[in-house]
């Protein structure tokens, strides 16, 4: 099965295959594929300092533009199969098989808008959605159409607080055109599914709990900061709620679902139709390899139910307070997305994560706390 219209029409898929990953940041895809036992070869953004131990070849892009460069890096590595990382999902390809949901599906479901009608249509728990603030009681949230990670989500209490620089018909927008939405302010526990779906049925492999707006590492409003997994209970049946949504949406590989777990049980926040930010914490806490499974959905294959984790994972991101340029070498056992000495980060702008393991939740933040801390002191301000 090849999700891609615009692929190749051979979908043959091997145990070794020479795989190019490529987005805007990829190193999390580029470890599972390599520890899956594939050759993989990383194109992205940063080309952190640990890419290059998760990949044969390595090479940057810009950010801007990064759909142009596609074809480019298809005939450099003449990879047997592309995996389209974050900012790249919907883009198309053409002559090789393309291992992600179509374009045309990944464009459908990351509209927030579409999605929240179509959760209410399907009788899923949704967060009232409209085009406009006007239907809405104060506060509620504004965030974009179409975005991730918490980027540009803003809480509004009063009117003055609205600040939308333009607004034709009932289309909101922020100062660079963005179509922004409005929200139903929920309150509740940010959670997530990590789910393998092959385009028919669906299996959760990993419920996990969001780590948003971390004060201690940096993060500011709604910004995605991580993930602990598994998430302690209760989890309210999200497991099975996220199956039935990504099988409804035939979806295919790995998609996660995001809930927030409130006092009258859980809403659907967004679905991910593509690799997700918890993917380390996932195999760190159960041993399951996500990219095989991944691969093997494209077959129809779901992997088994998987027991419960046998230790507790986490992953926080690490925010810059202000602009800095890295002036030690960071790489540890238990840190990834590592930039190279002399690299320059705009304040709010991630650095790089700090990974542990542990028996429990509150000895995995603790420790993500400990080191922490003890990368502070090696970050100097610019």
């Amino acid at each position: 099965m090849c999700p891609h219209p615009t692929g190749s029409r051979s979908c043959i898929l091997n145990d070794f295959m020479k795989i190019l990953v490529i987005g805007i940041n990829i190193r999390h895809i580029a470890c599972s594929a390599t520890r899956a036992g594939h050759e993989v070869f990383a194109v992205d953004c940063y080309t952190d300092v640990d890419l290059a131990r998760w990949a044969k070849e390595t090479a940057k892009m810009p950010r801007e533009g990064a759909k142009e460069h596609l074809p480019l890096f298809i005939e450099q590595f003449r990879p047997d199969a592309v995996v389209l990382g974050p900012g790249l999902e919907e883009a198309s390809v053409q002559g090789v098989p393309v291992l992600n949901n179509s374009p045309e599906k990944t464009s459908q479901v990351s509209d927030k808008l579409w999605l929240a009608r179509w959760l209410e249509k399907k009788g899923f728990p949704f967060i009232k959605t409209e085009r406009s603030a006007d239907n809405l009681r104060f506060p509620f949230l504004v965030k974009p159409r179409k975005g991730a990670g918490g980027v540009g989500c803003r809480v509004v209490r009063v009117p003055s607080q609205l600040q939308i620089q333009a607004k034709t018909g009932k289309c909101m927008q922020d100062g660079n055109g963005e179509e922004l939405i409005a929200q139903e302010l929920i309150i509740g526990r940010p959670a997530s599914v990590s789910v393998i779906g092959n385009g028919r049925e669906a299996r959760a492999i990993a419920v996990n709990e969001q780590l948003i707006g971390v004060p201690w590492a940096g993060a500011k409003g709604f910004r995605y900061s991580g993930n602990i997994t598994p998430l302690a209970p209760p989890q309210c049946g999200i497991g099975q709620i996220a199956e039935e949504i990504i099988a409804a949406l035939q979806l295919v590989g790995s998609n996660g679902v995001d809930f927030l777990l409130t006092e009258k049980g859980p809403v659907v926040v967004e679905v991910n139709s593509r690799f997700q930010g918890s993917l380390d914490a996932v195999e760190m806490a159960g041993g399951v390899n996500v990219f095989q499974a991944h691969m093997q959905s494209f077959l129809g294959n779901l992997p088994k139910r998987p027991a419960p984790p046998h230790r507790t994972a986490g992953r926080i991101i690490i925010y810059a307070p202000q602009d800095l340029t890295i002036e030690s070498d960071l790489a540890r056992d238990w840190t990834a997305d590592v930039p190279e000495k002399g690299s320059r980060i705009a304040a709010d702008n991630p650095i790089l994560s700090i990974m542990a393991q542990g028996s429990s939740r509150g000895d995995v933040i603790a420790q993500l706390k400990i080191r922490a801390a003890m990368l502070g002191d090696t970050i100097k301000t610019k």
